[in-house]
């Protein structure tokens, strides 16, 4: 995310790094619990469980195929999807643990086609948006541009604030899930969050972003096109919409991924001449690969374990 205000020079990487764990703490504590129940409730049947077992085998499988799939993303410097790999992994694993009729299809269905759907809405938006705004820069005066990056440091704690109530709530189900067990009496029936989950997930996803994402923040920032105040202000002004409202609605979205296709829509919308597209290709590849390895990769950790 903060690939955009970097590369445009409006924060440093420190700086940007410290705004977005704050943000991202304080709206993964606080912004609802929407997310969570649909992975928790919307995704799964865990009352379908076989007598006996437990998901904490599954959550267990999907974690850490999530993980490795996106480290490896990390290590080559791609903007991999850890949604696509924990939902590919979320399902695969419970498919594996209780059979097909534990997963929700439909349910799932909806879920993966505004998982895919959303990147290209933002990319069409941001196209259509910076030629717009470099009309009415150009129209204007460029005296405007110190204007536009004060409002795009706003627009990018807004973005950190709705990527971290999107995404650490992934985690947090991940957990609350891991903790049932089925018996007789079956699954609770009011999936909630504790407070303490809340709190650790929230601390840890912080912690996460402060660690920094060096290699993605040159690919996206550097390698691709060379990004400005405009494009950064475009892309944080598109994807923090859209993440916003996909977290009210329940929507496990990637924030990240959300963000890279409007930035990629500001670049080409700008100048298509001036991207370089072997990258985007790269990162559109791991994209569309992370869902089916996770969901495989869980699936035979599952059997394993």
């Amino acid at each position: 995310m903060s690939a955009s205000v970097v590369s445009a020079r409006s924060l440093t990487a420190r700086q940007a790094s410290l705004i977005a764990a704050i943000a991202s703490f304080t709206g993964s504590l606080l912004l609802g619990s929407a997310v969570a129940r649909t992975f928790g409730e919307h995704l799964i049947r865990l009352d379908l469980l076989p007598h006996g077992t437990n998901p904490f085998e599954a959550c267990i499988a999907a974690a850490l195929a999530a993980l490795g799939w996106a480290t490896a993303a990390w290590r080559l410097g791609l903007p991999g999807s850890y949604t696509h790999a924990l939902l590919g992994g979320w399902l695969g694993a419970f498919f594996a643990l209780g059979g097909a009729s534990v997963v929700q299809w439909r349910n799932a269905g909806f879920v993966m086609v505004g998982v895919m759907l959303t990147p290209l809405i933002g990319l069409g938006i941001a196209m259509g948006s910076i030629r717009l705004l470099y009309w009415m820069v150009d129209d204007f005066s460029r005296k405007t541009l110190p204007l536009f990056r004060i409002t795009e440091i706003f627009m990018f704690g807004a973005l950190s604030l709705a990527h971290g109530a999107n995404a650490a709530q992934k985690s947090m189900a991940l957990l609350v899930v891991a903790g049932f067990s089925i018996s007789a009496t079956g699954v609770p029936d009011n999936f909630s969050l504790p407070l303490w989950i809340r709190l650790v997930c929230s601390a840890a996803f912080a912690f996460g972003v402060l660690l920094g994402f060096t290699r993605t923040l040159k690919k996206m920032g550097f390698e691709i096109f060379r990004v400005d105040t405009l494009h950064s202000f475009t892309a944080l002004a598109v994807s923090g919409s859209l993440v916003f409202v996909s977290t009210v609605m329940g929507l496990p979205l990637s924030p990240g991924q959300i963000n890279s296709s409007s930035l990629l829509g500001a670049g080409a919308g700008h100048n298509p001449r001036k991207v370089r597209w072997g990258v985007v290709g790269e990162m559109m590849m791991n994209w569309f690969l992370t869902f089916p390895a996770a969901a495989a990769l869980a699936w035979i950790l599952v059997k394993v374990i």
